[in-house]
């Protein structure tokens, strides 16, 4: 028998006792109040009695997403391609569907539930007309221009949004008949990043303080590198892998995790000038671009972003410019002559082998993709 004072009758407890008695007590008692709630339920199920009914989804307001479209949107889009993945993809979705939000908004649309095909094919007509020139509201509000295949883009994009609310693709409309024209994706102008240029924006990037953002462009111009392979390319590893096979491989950064061995690139001596450059200049320790502390996000913000305006001061575009004056190279070297921007093409055959091997290189997976880097296959002589 226990004692008040907390000692039994065999004698007292011993040291840290009262600490494991107290534990113990407690724990029987969450064990029976889980078994109580547990048959309580039981009897309430057998019963047909519940606390409250669980709705489906699509019975609340936007699709049980949230009340206000656009948190709604964001949800779906989250949900649809997972939180865990799919961020760039995810990201630009949400940049563009604020252009349909405002359209819902502009119709006094506020749940997506009440959206309907008719609903859909209006806003497809309001990007029909934005394509031919800017767009006036009734209060006089004025949306700019769109391009042909920004307006694909935003098309795109609305048929996403639906598909993630409602699981089907009911709503889904096609942009080529909606917007009645085609996007234009094989490239008609020459290239404008030659390496003379590359350099000259390079040197400026070097006097502006940017030696990384330089690294990149000369990573990307000779190598076809994106920006992001750029950074976080294993500069080390290539280098050991062109001291053994004369090639290196494009694995780190792929755009939508397509890494594979299969992209190789060959060196000569402007891609080891550049991998030569980049290694020179990059953080101490570090195998790639970045530092330790470093992100992708803050190196963009930091270094790409301010030296895109010294890039065209150069005469070069954009980053994928550099891209295209790699493509244009590949072609050229394959061929032994001129790419379909400056002449017609004279050997099919031989055409279509270098666009194999361009796309091969720059990280694609269809043939076609090489139209809009070194121009289309029409002007076959």
């Amino acid at each position: 028998m226990t004692s008040w004072g907390g000692a039994s009758a065999r004698g007292p407890l011993r040291p840290g006792g009262h600490k494991e008695l107290h534990m113990a007590c407690r724990a029987h008692l969450y064990i029976h109040l889980i078994i109580e709630e547990v048959v309580m339920s039981n009897k309430q199920v057998s019963r047909g009695r519940r606390s409250s009914r669980k709705k489906r989804p699509s019975s609340k307001e936007n699709f049980g997403k949230g009340r206000q479209l656009g948190y709604a949107v964001r949800e779906a889009l989250d949900d649809y391609y997972s939180r865990v993945s799919h961020y760039n993809t995810r990201a630009t979705h949400k940049r563009r569907a604020v252009t349909f939000i405002h359209f819902c908004r502009r119709h006094g649309v506020a749940d997506a539930r009440d959206i309907d095909r008719e609903f859909v094919l209006s806003f497809g007509q309001y990007v029909r007309q934005r394509i031919e020139g800017e767009y006036q509201w009734p209060d006089g509000t004025v949306d700019a221009q769109v391009s042909v295949a920004y307006a694909h883009n935003l098309i795109s994009t609305m048929n996403v949004i639906m598909r993630a609310f409602r699981g089907d693709n009911a709503l889904k409309i096609s942009g080529k008949e909606v917007l009645g024209v085609c996007r234009k994706s094989v490239r008609t102008r020459e290239i404008q990043a030659d390496v003379v240029d590359t350099k000259d924006a390079v040197d400026r990037a070097m006097v502006e303080g940017f030696c990384l953002a330089a690294a990149v462009m000369m990573l990307a111009r000779a190598w076809g590198m994106r920006v992001r392979e750029a950074i976080l390319a294993d500069l080390d590893r290539m280098m050991r892998e062109i001291k053994r096979t004369g090639e290196a491989a494009i694995l780190e950064g792929c755009k939508g995790g397509r890494k594979s061995r299969d992209r190789t690139v060959r060196a000569n001596e402007f891609r080891m000038e550049a991998l030569r450059f980049a290694i020179e200049v990059r953080p101490k320790g570090s195998k790639n671009l970045l530092s330790e502390s470093d992100t992708v996000k803050r190196f963009l913000l930091r270094e790409i972003n301010p030296c895109r305006l010294i890039l065209k001061k150069a005469g070069v575009p954009s980053f994928q410019e550099l891209r295209a004056g790699f493509a244009q190279d590949v072609y050229e070297e394959i061929l032994e002559g001129p790419s379909p921007l400056k002449q017609p093409i004279r050997d099919q055959v031989m055409d279509r082998i270098a666009r194999a091997e361009v796309s091969r290189q720059l990280g694609h997976n269809r043939i076609s993709v090489a139209s809009s880097y070194i121009g289309g296959t029409r002007h076959a002589a």
